[in-house]
């Protein structure tokens, strides 16, 4: 995202590529002029061709919009993924490895009533049909998707407090739905749905459940098999872990993940295997103080968390990371940068990494990278 400092502040998302050698391509803009876009999205399958979305106004709707961008650089035409006279909110794109794509949003219409979207985005270019996941109930949150190696999908939302999730086919046929998160009281909650999927299709969907009369918030999950099978609900987090305020999954294609959690309490970040048997380890702690944390894994399990830290006189963010190894040992904590916010990462198939975040310099907000094994910063100014 950049905006101009010239009124009117005209705002655009731009994207910019690295090449595995090291080189940054140029500063390209996705979005068109007069739009207000907001949370763009970016999936890059296996031959580094790439897809981003993103909402945006357009003076009358707030619309999803998408568009591709090859590994040389060339851009797709722009599509506008949702459809006019409707409120569309979030977005989240996930690519398989041959670059078919499926893009997913809530769509709140003059009723009030919120539905889970999705669209496929082949290859070629074509558009499917959009689809509404799920008509009843009526109050749901952006679907969460994620391929496996076949081109298969599955995709998870919360809706209403309860969880569904249906699968996609590589050649676009949607199971039935599911409800994934198990009866409980109404006035408890199920929200932030994620969805992660080996090589198989086998999938963990996990959620945030809060309890009223308990007064907690944790991660719970259900595994859903790729022939459809639903395994019992698992509460993942621990039991004396009351607070949970965010968390991250990812996995490898053999279906080791790795699930990372903070408390509002204390602000300390956690880390916990899961085995593709479905065995929950130790929980870890990895940071005295990290918020805002995310984690990455390549093809093989090896990866890395970030976070965002407390800085110079607990005033602004500092961002840290540590490595995790495939046996899911943990490296020491590496401070990148002292003075940085809102950290996200990325991670090749040989294991590198790079991390992104925000820095201001009086006016200008920044979007600095480091990528080992040396660092390199970039800018996207915006007043």
């Amino acid at each position: 995202m950049r905006e101009s400092h010239t009124y009117p502040h005209p705002r655009y998302v731009e994207f910019k590529s690295r090449s595995y050698n090291g080189r940054w391509g140029a500063t390209t803009a996705l979005s068109p002029a007069g739009q207000a876009p907001h949370s763009p999205q970016v999936a890059v399958d296996d031959d580094g061709d790439a897809i981003v979305a993103w909402r945006a106004f357009n003076g009358v709707d707030n619309s999803i919009y998408a568009r591709r961008i090859s590994r040389s650089g060339t851009l797709g035409p722009l599509i506008t993924v949702s459809a006019g006279g409707v409120q569309a909110h979030g977005t989240y794109v996930a690519i398989d490895s041959d670059g078919d794509a499926v893009v997913t949003w809530a769509e709140r219409h003059d009723t009030g009533a919120v539905f889970p979207m999705m669209r496929r985005y082949s290859s070629s270019g074509t558009l499917s049909p959009a689809v509404v996941l799920a008509s009843t109930p009526t109050a749901a949150e952006p679907p969460a998707v994620a391929y496996d190696r076949e081109g298969d999908a599955v995709l998870a939302w919360a809706n209403d407090n309860v969880v569904q999730a249906r699968t996609l086919s590589a050649d676009g046929t949607l199971s039935a739905l599911k409800t994934v998160s198990a009866p409980l009281s109404p006035i408890d909650r199920h929200f932030a749905a994620k969805v992660t999927v080996d090589r198989d299709g086998d999938a963990l969907v996990t959620w945030r459940h809060w309890s009223d009369q308990a007064q907690s918030t944790e991660v719970w999950g259900r595994w859903v098999a790729r022939d459809g099978t639903v395994g019992n609900v698992r509460q993942l987090t621990p039991a004396l872990h009351t607070d949970v305020v965010n968390y991250s999954i990812a996995g490898d294609l053999d279906g080791d993940m790795l699930l990372t959690w903070d408390l509002f309490s204390t602000g300390y970040l956690y880390a916990v295997t899961i085995s593709p048997a479905q065995t929950v380890g130790q929980p870890v702690l990895l940071s005295a103080w990290g918020r805002l944390h995310s984690v990455r894994l390549n093809d093989d399990g090896d990866g890395i968390v970030v976070w965002q830290g407390k800085g110079i006189d607990n005033s602004v963010g500092s961002i840290a990371a540590r490595r995790v190894t495939r046996s899911g040992t943990f490296g020491a904590t590496e401070l990148i940068v002292a003075i940085g916010t809102d950290p996200t990462a990325a991670v090749t198939r040989e294991g590198r990494a790079a991390v992104a975040w925000q820095r201001r310099f009086q006016v200008d907000l920044q979007i600095q990278v480091s990528v080992d094994p040396y660092f390199v910063t970039t800018q996207g100014i915006r007043s």
